[in-house]
């Protein structure tokens, strides 16, 4: 399987909610880099970090948070770039908005996952601190 196939079968998984198929795209090193100053930013190091980080954007939104495949991934050897639209709610406030997610693999494994938003302001003032 090329490397944009295994992100896009990653992505597919966590569509479905399928946490075991999810966690067999990472190795116990995976690094995900969430940007921005807000409760989630910053460097989270292993799948228990990630889906901690991922739980809690999914508590914060009661569920309504998703991410979806926004156009075609472009490869380029072990990087694959992802455009995404990313949606969700809590409160009185809402996100609607573009990115881009960049995966680094390795022997059909993802490493490292950096996201890329459209206007981090607008998502650090919607996560909060």
């Amino acid at each position: 399987m090329q490397a944009k196939e295994i992100v896009a079968s990653y992505f597919d998984a966590l569509a479905k909610g399928d946490t075991e198929k999810v966690l067999s795209y990472f190795t116990p090193e995976t690094k995900w880099s969430q940007p921005g100053d807000n409760k989630f930013s910053g460097l989270k190091n292993g799948p228990d970090e990630i889906f901690q980080m991922i739980g809690g954007m999914m508590s914060d939104t009661s569920g309504t948070m998703a991410v979806r495949i926004n156009g075609s991934l472009m490869e380029s050897g072990s990087l694959v770039a992802v455009p995404v639209w990313f949606t969700g709610n809590k409160e009185t406030k809402n996100i609607d908005m573009g990115g881009i997610d960049l995966f680094e693999l390795k022997d059909g494994k993802i490493v490292h996952i950096w996201t890329f938003s459209d206007d981090q302001d607008d998502e650090n003032e919607f996560w909060g601190k």
